[in-house]
């Protein structure tokens, strides 16, 4: 907005020129001794682009048109050519228009009548107005793109924080305080935060560890009097719950505490860790079979990731007599695992629930032979090590005609940790 306050520099080059020409043809004029010589001077005022025409003081002034001395002129044409704000508002308040003329007197008979130059309005807008995109407009863009920026940036690394202080729990702190002061304090927040829940995990799982490792003494002693016992009936069904009870300590503690995340990452066979699992579980008894490609390299947590497909058999071998493991390979470098069964499957309701904790679907269900505790967490175990220790995806889906469907996408690696990826050999 400068040039509309200020007034345009080339603009007033132009009027103190006009002004100087005006006062050489007025000094020239003066100094005419004969008609033909005012005649010359006004030809070369008119070939300068100096409008001037000869008045005669013997008429009358037209209208309001002012008259000034020479020694006025210059001072009256660059007030009346102002072109900035300042002097627009001067002439709005006391009520008077531009004037296209002015008139000189030259002496008690003669008069020179000057027409004022015209400034195109459309040369004077368009200059202030980049003027003022450049000055103003520009910087205050980048000003609010560094600014926003800057705030923006911290928030951004906190949130990559976040995602990775998730999958990796040993992290001490995982949020660098950084920037601004109450970012660097939102920082240190997150990293007391941080440490306090990590804390209170590590006194859960020491509590549940040493629960369960004082329960196992009692249910020891329990089954050795239960295995005395002399009655025959009473003895089995004392000795299954014990075993339930065992279990579900078991199964409880395998929860709270996930190795999964001490685990390494390793390249390893798919393929055959697959097929090894169907072929451990066909060896009890159960109908589990392997579908996919003969020889496939993903990297891996094996030991979590051979869990979650055990807890997934056993969990479907309970209501189902077949189940199915497919294999397949990604086009993005990810792989994606099915274990299928023809059991009667889940409603949608079910499905929804099921993958939470300690949560049973027919809670009439007795306890099978096979040591299940009824308490729904081979599932969540699952779904906590594709997802966490994988940053993977576990879904339900039915199958048809009857069955349930977990489907397990795993990502493509970002990469292999140092000291953990030995190479599979190739086939004779």
């Amino acid at each position: 907005m400068e040039p509309y306050i200020y007034g345009r520099h080339d603009r007033g080059f132009q009027n103190g020129l006009f002004a100087a020409r005006a006062a050489m043809v007025v000094e020239q004029f003066a100094q005419a001794s004969s008609a033909q010589d005012e005649v010359a001077v006004l030809k070369r005022a008119a070939v300068l682009g100096v409008g001037v025409e000869k008045l005669s003081l013997e008429q009358p002034l037209a209208g309001k048109q002012q008259m000034v001395s020479p020694g006025e002129l210059v001072a009256r044409i660059n007030t009346m050519l102002a072109d900035n704000i300042f002097a627009a508002f001067h002439r709005f308040v006391i009520g008077q228009s531009h004037p296209d003329v002015l008139t000189v007197r030259i002496d008690d008979k003669r008069a020179l009548v000057f027409q004022l130059p015209v400034f195109p309005s459309d040369v004077w807008f368009v200059p202030a107005a980049a003027s003022g995109f450049l000055k103003i407009v520009i910087p205050l863009v980048l000003l609010a793109y560094f600014s926003s920026w800057l705030i923006t940036e911290p928030l951004r690394h906190f949130a990559a924080a976040a995602k990775r202080a998730s999958l990796e729990s040993s992290w001490e702190k995982p949020f660098e305080p950084d920037g601004a002061a109450e970012i660097r304090s939102l920082a240190e927040s997150l990293n007391v935060m941080s440490d306090r829940i990590q804390s209170m995990a590590e006194d859960r799982t020491r509590m549940l560890s040493g629960v369960g490792h004082d329960l196992r003494t009692p249910l020891t002693r329990l089954r050795m009097r239960a295995e005395r016992s002399g009655e025959p009936e009473l003895r089995g069904l004392m000795l299954a719950d014990i075993a339930t009870l065992s279990f579900m300590i078991d199964e409880c503690l395998a929860y709270f505490k996930d190795a999964s995340t001490a685990e390494t990452d390793r390249k390893v066979d798919i393929s055959s860790l697959l097929q090894t699992i169907a072929t451990d579980f066909s060896d009890m008894g159960i109908d589990v079979s392997f579908t996919g490609p003969r020889r496939l390299a993903f990297v891996c947590k094996p030991q979590a990731l051979t869990r979650a497909i055990t807890n997934l058999i056993d969990n479907a071998s309970r209501y189902a007599k077949q189940v199915e493991i497919d294999l397949q390979d990604g086009d993005d470098g990810g792989i994606k695992i099915s274990v299928g069964d023809n059991g009667p499957g889940l409603t949608d309701e079910a499905k929804a629930k099921v993958l939470e904790p300690f949560f049973k679907v027919d809670k009439s269900r007795q306890i099978g032979a096979q040591g299940g505790s009824g308490l729904g967490l081979g599932l969540p175990i699952a779904k906590g090590i594709v997802t966490k220790a994988h940053n993977g995806q576990l879904t339900l889906l039915d199958r048809k005609p009857t069955g349930l469907v977990v489907m397990i996408d795993l990502p493509a690696p970002q990469g292999i940790q140092p000291g953990g990826s030995p190479s599979i050999p190739s086939s004779p």
